[in-house]
């Protein structure tokens, strides 16, 4: 039996391929030279990365804007930490941390009730904050022996590896299921025995899990910590996911592949208007337009399959009591 693919899930490639025509148009091809390909991949690694943590907190319903503040945090306190004590504890120290940070906001989450965009928002501005009081009274360098983490080679060895570990725990194992099963109705899969705060709190420690990735990758890739590191690496991750045609109630709407298309589309926008020289009010600007018009162009799309199904069952069941 073959397996209808639904309108909703190609729109995000379609967009991404017109995005990608109308921009080689407009920049007369320079946006599909070699080199420029080169530097769109370094700028997506960070996005995708950092998406693959949160689509799992995405699946439930929830959100998680706080990854690029922690990420930044986290690494350079543990940038600190590896200065004095051996540059092999960036890496570790920096997980620990940002998995620590998770674990308490899937607890406050879960146990506190309190909205996951709320805790986020909160954890955001603490954790810049601290940032910047880190930073005011010294300068943070990343501990020598790690350069190799800031070539490119490195960067896409890390992203395919990552990807393909994510796509087989959230497409093919039971706690992926979960998660997309809470997102649709959170009240029946407690109903069936599932420990729903324990698949959300692990969700928002996986998702700390990457934002330490990130952190870590950017900080050797600029040579030290900064007051903009890792800066709206949060922003960009949930624009990936909308722009990916991922419905912010989440549920089985979020596929990873949706993400990867999301990030990609993310940075062709970006990326295509530095090439086409537009100012930094112009850039946002259209940034904003185009995130509207394809957040609008999903929902329709999204209501039209709804329709179509409400309808098919109903059909169904007519001819099931004629």
């Amino acid at each position: 039996m073959t397996k209808k693919v639904k309108l909703l899930d190609i729109i995000p490639i379609v967009i991404l391929l017109v995005l990608v025509a109308a921009f080689a148009i407009l920049s007369k091809g320079t946006t599909l030279s070699g080199y420029n390909l080169s530097n769109m991949m370094v700028q997506v690694v960070p996005v995708i990365i950092g998406s693959l943590g949160v689509i799992f907190v995405v699946s439930l319903g929830g959100t998680d804007i706080s990854i690029g503040a922690s990420a930044a945090m986290c690494s350079t306190v543990a940038a600190l930490v590896a200065g004095r004590f051996g540059s092999w504890l960036l890496l570790p120290v920096t997980l620990i941390l940002t998995m620590a940070v998770g674990l308490c906001v899937g607890l406050l989450v879960s146990k506190c009730r309190v909205s996951s965009f709320m805790t986020t928002l909160a954890l955001l501005i603490a954790c810049r904050g601290f940032l910047n009081f880190l930073l005011s009274s010294q300068v943070v360098y990343t501990p020598s022996g790690l350069e190799f983490m800031s070539s490119t080679g490195f960067a896409v060895t890390l992203l395919v590896v990552a990807i393909v570990v994510i796509f087989f725990v959230f497409e093919k194992t039971k706690f992926g299921y979960y998660c997309k099963c809470i997102g649709e109705n959170e009240r029946t899969v407690r109903s069936v025995g599932i420990n729903v705060d324990r698949i959300r709190i692990t969700c928002f420690v996986l998702s700390g899990l990457f934002a330490g990735i990130v952190g870590v990758t950017q900080m050797c890739r600029v040579g030290g910590s900064s007051q903009t590191l890792c800066n709206m690496l949060e922003m960009r991750v949930q624009m990936a996911i909308f722009l990916g045609g991922i419905l912010t109630t989440g549920g089985f709407s979020a596929k990873l592949y949706k993400v990867i298309i999301g990030s990609i589309t993310i940075t062709v926008i970006e990326n295509g208007l530095t090439i086409c020289r537009a100012s930094s009010a112009v850039s946002e600007a259209v940034e904003g337009i185009l995130l509207v018009i394809i957040l609008c162009t999903t929902i329709y799309f999204n209501n039209v399959s709804e329709k179509h199904t409400v309808r098919l069952s109903t059909n169904s069941t007519m001819d099931v009591e004629a």
